[in-house]
């Protein structure tokens, strides 16, 4: 797990500047979330924060480390996007390994990894099923499953939960809640909604 520093982050679009002069510090095993109405600029930081998005100005550091300009397979961070992303040809287990497979981990190595992935969103007994067979809960653990098997430093939520019912939503944010004590990742969470499982909310 890292910290992450955050000094005067700036994205602009033309003239439009959709991220504004952002500092932020957040501890080693912290969980936060970006909270605010669509279009305020949560989802666009989060992107900078995982290389998804190029800053235009200020910096972004993990440990003290300079990530601003590395790309995202440089950076080490686990990214849960709003619709899942899980790919629908694949089983459970493969959806789950492929992270591990682009960073050429070995084949038992990848499968004691995934087998400890999916006990710890407790679908191991789905392993072999295809995600239009699992229920949208079980979906967003097979994609949480997918973020956290590498052993991430950091992990990223983007409006995890939007796609949910409201029963799935309170499951989901408990689940969430127990993996990120459990595993003690920095994690960062972005939610338009007020019930998010932070344990300190920064706007």
């Amino acid at each position: 797990m890292s910290s992450i520093l955050i000094k005067d982050l700036v994205k602009r679009h033309g003239a439009q500047v959709t991220v504004d002069h952002v500092s932020l510090e957040i501890g080693q095993g912290e969980f936060i979330a970006f909270l605010g109405p669509s279009g305020c600029g949560k989802t666009t930081t989060l992107r900078m924060i995982a290389g998804l998005t190029e800053a235009s100005a200020g910096s972004i550091h993990f440990d003290g480390r300079d990530v601003t300009r590395l790309p995202p397979y440089l950076r080490n961070v686990g990214l849960v996007f709003q619709g899942y992303a899980l790919f629908p040809h694949m089983s459970v287990a493969e959806n789950v390994a492929f992270g591990l497979q682009m960073r050429n981990v070995g084949r038992e190595e990848a499968r004691r990894r995934v087998d400890e992935a999916l006990s710890l969103v407790k679908l191991a007994h789905l392993a072999g099923r295809l995600p239009k067979e699992l229920s949208g809960g079980q979906q967003q653990r097979v994609a949480l499953a997918r973020a956290i098997v590498y052993k991430p430093e950091v992990l990223l939520l983007d409006e995890p939960l939007s796609a949910l019912d409201a029963k799935l939503r309170t499951e989901v944010r408990t689940e969430l809640r127990r993996l990120q004590s459990a595993l003690g990742l920095t994690t960062i969470f972005v939610t338009h909604a007020s019930s998010s499982p932070m344990t300190r909310t920064r706007r």
